[in-house]
């Protein structure tokens, strides 16, 4: 029973880790990247502790919800565009948890207006990744079917058309 000071996890002085060593694993976190169009980018603004913000959208998923989008905001030097100019992309912890806000209608006021609330929920960073590209979920399979009708809508097209006539002889017959 008598267990060496290896065995039990003691290491000898010389050989432990280096404070330095330790920081860098700790520095060393998961991060997920999040994806999405220059459209869903706000404008920037300052908050109350003098920091450049910026507010993302996240846009709904059904496209029958005519809600007004969900936000959620990120430090502007936080969020960068892709290589192409098309999209837009920011880094956060996989671990953290981001809050999301959403206006929501709670009535309508004495003159008829709606009157409007800001709900706030929390969530985790991989299900804010879920949300902003569920784009990359969707059934395409009905994309690819009108693809091969439209194919051959123009097939049939191709074939109603006489050869041997231009554009300027089609519209004197």
């Amino acid at each position: 029973m008598a267990e060496t000071r290896e065995e039990l996890g003691f290491a000898e002085v010389g050989n432990s880790v280096k404070p330095q060593e330790q920081e860098a694993e700790k520095k060393k976190m998961e991060e997920i990247t999040l994806k999405f169009g220059k459209g869903c980018v706000g404008e920037p603004f300052t908050a109350k502790d003098g920091k450049e913000y910026v507010s993302i959208l996240i846009p709904n998923k059904d496209e029958n919800d005519h809600r007004p989008w969900a936000t959620f905001v990120a430090r502007s030097n936080a969020v960068h565009e892709d290589k192409f100019g098309k999209g837009m992309w920011t880094k956060l912890p996989a671990e953290g948890h981001t809050t999301i806000r959403r206006q929501v209608v709670i009535g309508t006021g004495e003159d008829g207006k709606r009157q409007w609330e800001t709900q706030s929920t929390k969530v985790t960073n991989r299900e804010l990744k879920s949300m902003v590209e569920f784009y990359k979920e969707r059934d395409k399979s009905s994309v690819l079917g009108k693809l091969n009708e439209k194919k051959a809508e123009a097939a049939k097209i191709a074939e109603m058309k006489p050869q041997g006539q231009t554009k300027a002889k089609e519209a004197v017959i």
